[in-house]
């Protein structure tokens, strides 16, 4: 797994590197909020149990990039909260209600490279298609289950890498300020090398956001 990771940020360093050679145009800063439902499995793997799925509220920021007048860069921060419980004879988390005496309160922190194409639709319409790996750093921080926070981290820290594809509508309002909307997906690309008996579906993200461009010059 640190193998894995070591690649990954070495790859993701290596195409920032790339950007100050490559023929880039500001566009603005779009800030952005809306909702993450993401897919649980650990439930009902033994009988009798049962929970839900996270759903959770999830701001973020992108700052918006062109390489011409269709393609695009497009890097993404975004933050959400979960409340986790750790099965130290499963070795992995499942959510559950903060009044759990086993609960930790979990941030998040999801950054995206994404680049894609735009569509231009008329003068005021814009379609974009989006795809990027995402780097998920999950960090256990307060809560009831406190004596299980180091081993917390251990098994969410395995689970970093994410493949994201996503699609957006944008329009200029003004010519300062756009509206978009973005639907997205995200594959939970670790469960090829974990070995916790779930299908690979468990943490597939699926997120909705509203936001406004700002030109931040």
């Amino acid at each position: 797994m640190r193998k894995s990771l070591f690649i990954t940020l070495i790859l993701l360093f290596s195409a920032a590197a790339l950007l100050p050679a490559l023929s880039l145009t500001y566009e603005g800063i779009d800030g952005e909020m809306g909702f993450l439902w993401k897919n649980n499995d650990g439930y009902d793997t033994e009988e009798g149990d049962s929970g839900p799925d996270t759903l959770t509220f999830i701001p973020g920021v992108s700052v918006f990039f062109s390489f011409n007048e269709n393609w695009f860069f497009r890097p993404s921060l975004f933050y959400y909260n979960q409340t986790l419980e750790y099965l130290p004879d499963r070795g992995y988390t499942i959510p559950v209600d903060y009044s759990n005496i086993n609960s930790l309160s979990v941030s998040s922190l999801f950054m995206q490279p994404a680049a894609g194409y735009r569509f231009i639709l008329g003068e005021r319409h814009f379609i974009g298609l989006q795809a990027a790996p995402a780097l998920n750093f999950q960090i256990p921080l307060f809560g009831p289950g406190a004596d299980d926070r180091g081993d917390m981290f251990k098994a969410l820290i395995k689970e970093f890498l994410y493949f994201t594809v996503g699609a957006w509508y944008y329009n200029p309002l003004t010519e300062r300020f756009g509206f978009n909307f973005k639907l997205e997906t995200g594959l939970p690309v670790y469960n090829l090398w974990l070995d916790n008996d779930l299908p690979f579906t468990d943490g597939l993200m699926v997120s909705f956001q509203v936001g406004i461009r700002v030109l931040v010059k």
